[in-house]
């Protein structure tokens, strides 16, 4: 019964996050995508610890939800949520075998996968060339927010069953 009551927490968790990465903050444009792909880590996150309560129809009706409020081409940010839960779930099935190292090189790696598409593909559509250090930049930003985002949302985490055995790379069980 407690686990259907808490089974949209994810999904709300990451709205709010839709919903702080569309609010102008005022700052330089790199601190914009990055707090755009806040959505995008938190994917991420609950990919790795619940990827029962982030399914692929979820992720994906998410990133159309943050490209409609972003104003941008339809698919952009659905692409990078179904590469991030992706990713998650691979790191899931292999992160015992890797270790904590390994599974902070390859969130780093879907943050620089993610970003990429995301840069090729507002390139693609306006016809110009993106500033990359405007990615790179952004990029690096997400990274050093991950920590802290993952920690917030590691207190959420108790609320179900423990894991099999599976812990993220910055909380073990």
């Amino acid at each position: 019964m407690m686990a259907a009551l808490l089974a949209p927490l994810p999904a709300a968790v990451t709205i709010l996050l839709i919903i702080a990465a569309i609010i102008p903050w005022g700052g330089p444009a790199w601190a914009e995508m990055a707090v755009a792909l806040l959505p995008v880590c938190g994917i991420y996150f609950w990919s790795v610890r619940r990827p029962q309560l982030m399914p692929a129809v979820l992720v994906f009706v998410l990133g159309i939800m943050l490209d409609v409020l972003t104003h941008g081409p339809l698919g952009i940010w659905a692409c990078a949520g179904l590469m991030a839960a992706l990713a998650g779930r691979v790191v899931r099935r292999v992160q015992p075998r890797i270790g904590w190292t390994s599974s902070a090189v390859c969130l780093v790696a879907t943050l620089a996968a993610s970003t990429a598409l995301v840069g090729a593909l507002e390139a693609g559509f306006a016809w110009r060339p993106m500033p990359a250090l405007l990615y790179a930049q952004a990029l690096l930003a997400a990274c050093l927010a991950y920590p802290l985002l993952a920690g917030l949302l590691s207190l959420l985490d108790p609320l179900w069953p423990a894991a099999d055995g599976r812990s993220l790379f910055l909380r073990g069980d």
